[in-house]
């Protein structure tokens, strides 16, 4: 009776987890992920009611805005005050953020502001800003100031170009996002010493390492410009929450967008004539549009390909052939699809009473990027700035554990069977 209610309990137990297997996958459908790399302002400083100089991670900051429908901020790498010398060494001296940025989809990076702000001539600057009352500095102290930071940008430059380097060596296929600097002074001449300097480091610096690293620039400076007693803190040079909901929104509107592609042919009768394909496609502003004779990648299009004009083009050939479209977003994606249809001059017609005679030929045209029914592949994958990202693993382990629970409850129907019997051949003897 002990084992027969051990059996029970076994599969009760296999029945239950097999159950709500789907629903706690349902639950946990896996968002993709974002490491957040910065200073104060990717650290949310001075967001809450702490202005202390120990303030904790604000989850009111950018990074936690970014379509958070479909991603996570796994690890937000950033602290007040930091400048890129402090950044590179949390990137380089842990190997739990290093591990988070190798795993990471998207990477955010938001760095340099301090490096300026602390050259000692711009901070002493900062300090009477910051009196009770404020104290105007002297043009002649301004002057100074900006030829100290002019002096530091080369600096700024060699750290920053690490960091990426080192992101980039963790991780070669994730998206960086690259946020430029805006100027946190609206008005008056505070404005004018903060444009002698910043649109200098966006241009000198800033742009040149997002084209060498592959990265997309998030483009604060623009966002900000004009609108900084709305978007900064009374008094502060940090973003207040419309701010960083104006962070956010760049950083969402460089991220990845999907779309179709349709390949349409002209006729699906045997013909002796060129088949036009027609190319349709959803794609927001499409800026490339290209086809190869054969089945290719995104990346045989790089240096190849001809131009699609007025989607449509024409083929002479049986066989498989590419179009290749990217977005205004720099998404690139293809589909393929097969030709069996235009009838060479050498092949035998069929005669009349031939049963079939001109009966449609099959024709690939997958229209949703998966495995078409003939068997040939048809690759229609989404990426971002070229590097794709594979899907996550959910596949759900509900039917091996009704299988094992089955084995279980069988094996044990059996053993009880043979015991049953054992007892019934006792009792007869």
């Amino acid at each position: 009776m002990k084992f027969k209610r051990l059996v029970i309990l076994v599969a009760f137990i296999l029945a239950f987890q097999t159950f709500f297997a789907s629903f706690v996958l349902a639950d946990t459908d896996q968002k993709k992920s974002i490491v957040a790399l910065g200073d104060s302002i990717t650290h949310g400083w001075n967001l809450g009611e702490d202005h202390s100089q120990a303030q904790p991670i604000n989850e009111r900051a950018f990074p936690y805005l970014i379509s958070p429908n479909e991603y996570a901020i796994t690890k937000n790498i950033s602290g007040g005050g930091w400048k890129t010398t402090e950044l590179l060494a949390a990137i380089s001296n842990s190997p739990e953020n290093m591990a988070a940025i190798k795993n990471a989809d998207v990477i955010t990076l938001d760095i340099g502001n301090n490096d300026l702000l602390q050259v000692p001539e711009a901070a002493a600057i900062l300090a009477k800003l910051r009196a009770n009352p404020p104290i105007m500095p002297t043009q002649q102290e301004m002057d100074a100031a900006k030829q100290a930071l002019t002096a530091s940008i080369p600096n700024i430059a060699i750290n920053l170009g690490t960091i990426l380097g080192t992101v980039r060596a963790l991780n070669p296929n994730a998206q960086i996002i690259l946020y430029n600097l805006y100027n946190p002074f609206g008005s008056g001449p505070l404005q004018a010493f903060g444009e002698g300097v910043i649109p200098v480091v966006n241009l000198q610096v800033i742009q040149p390492l997002a084209a060498q690293f592959g990265a997309d620039v998030a483009d604060a400076y623009s966002a900000f410009n004009g609108k900084q007693g709305n978007l900064i803190l009374p008094a502060d040079i940090h973003p207040n929450a419309a701010g960083h909901q104006v962070l956010a929104e760049l950083a969402a509107n460089l991220l990845p967008s999907d779309f179709s592609i349709t390949l349409t042919p002209a006729t699906t009768e045997p013909t002796s004539d060129p088949v036009t394909i027609t190319v349709s496609t959803d794609a927001v502003q499409p800026v490339v549009m290209k086809w190869l004779p054969g089945e290719k990648t995104a990346a045989d299009f790089k240096s190849a390909g001809t131009d699609i004009v007025e989607n449509q083009f024409a083929v002479t050939q049986n066989g498989k052939y590419t179009v290749y479209v990217e977005d205004a977003k720099g998404v690139k994606k293809v589909q393929v699809i097969e030709i069996c249809t235009i009838k060479s001059n050498t092949e035998p017609q069929p005669s009349e009473n031939q049963s079939g005679g001109g009966s449609e030929q099959p024709i690939n045209n997958n229209t949703s990027g998966n495995t078409p029914n003939n068997g040939t592949t048809s690759s229609s994958t989404p990426t971002a700035a070229g590097i794709g990202h594979t899907l996550p693993n959910t596949a759900s382990p509900m039917y091996n554990y009704l299988l094992l629970g089955t084995a279980i409850v069988l094996a044990g129907l059996a053993a009880l069977k043979v015991q049953r019997v054992v007892k019934e051949g006792k009792k007869e003897i």
